[in-house]
């Protein structure tokens, strides 16, 4: 499966290069921007350009390997329907509502928000995944909340120029290790062709990838997991996850990454 791995990725790269300045001009001229922590103009919602190269990417591949059908389209179905949400909140989202806790306490009170939405949908697709991929009822449980939280993890992090990218390259090469099942490292290695070409942009503040890129980053972290790990590497992963989401609704990220001299040396790398 290496040489899948290796064709996954130069796909991407192709594909990517062709298409990232194209859709960013198209973005541009349709005034489809918005401010980035230096208050410059930029083009938002990049990450469609993920959305259009991992489908193709993957629909060659299905056309070349034997691999498990069911879960792969059932990753392309969470995964094209997270962006579509995320694209939503990226256009009409009401930026006033912060947290999860907010679009919550919005929701029962009888406003819907794009932020709600993505919430629902979110937890929908990933308790359709796990019930095909898992083999009891504490699995489906331990699958669901990892798949949901990942998708979110992303998104918490997308504050700063390149800092959503380098978290996901980061904690993809921990699946990676950590990984038990190898079949499905193309999923990963056709966002890093992806990225190649994209986060030059994304690095220099030239351009966000929105909720749409963050969702999706974050669901193919999530499913990757589920599809890949044992159920005691999960629930670990599930712990982790669940004490960041905590402290992520107590504290700004953004600050402990600036108050720590490694963390911010990382952060700023490439800037």
């Amino acid at each position: 499966m290496s040489y899948i791995n290796i064709l996954s990725f130069i796909i991407s790269v192709i594909i990517s290069y062709i298409g990232t300045p194209m859709i960013w001009s198209m973005l541009y001229k349709s005034k489809t921007l918005g401010s980035n922590y230096r208050d410059e103009e930029i083009p938002i919602c990049m990450g469609l350009l993920f959305i259009f190269v991992q489908i193709i990417n993957i629909g060659i591949v299905l056309l070349l390997v034997q691999i498990n059908i069911k879960y792969i389209i059932s990753y392309l179905f969470a995964f094209t329907l997270i962006g579509l949400t995320g694209l939503l909140d990226d256009l009409i989202g009401d930026k006033n509502i912060k947290g999860f806790k907010g679009h919550i306490k919005a929701f029962f009170k009888g406003n819907l928000t794009t932020g709600g939405i993505k919430a629902g949908i979110g937890f929908f697709i990933s308790l359709f995944i796990s019930i095909i991929i898992s083999k009891g009822m504490i699995e489906i449980v331990v699958n669901t909340l990892i798949i949901a939280l990942f998708t979110n993890l992303i998104n918490l992090f997308d504050l700063r120029p390149g800092r959503a990218v380098k978290v996901f390259v980061l904690l993809s090469i921990i699946l990676l290790i950590t990984s038990n099942i190898k079949e499905y490292n193309f999923l990963f290695y056709s966002i890093y062709g992806i990225l190649v070409i994209y986060f030059p942009l994304d690095l220099k503040a030239k351009s966000m990838m929105g909720d749409v890129g963050s969702n999706v980053l974050g669901i193919t972290l999530g499913v990757f997991c589920g599809f890949t790990h044992n159920l005691i590497a999960k629930s670990i992963y599930l712990l982790l996850l669940i004490i960041i989401h905590i402290l992520a609704e107590k504290v700004s990220l953004s600050n402990i990454i600036e108050n720590n001299k490694v963390l911010k040396f990382i952060d700023n790398l490439g800037r």
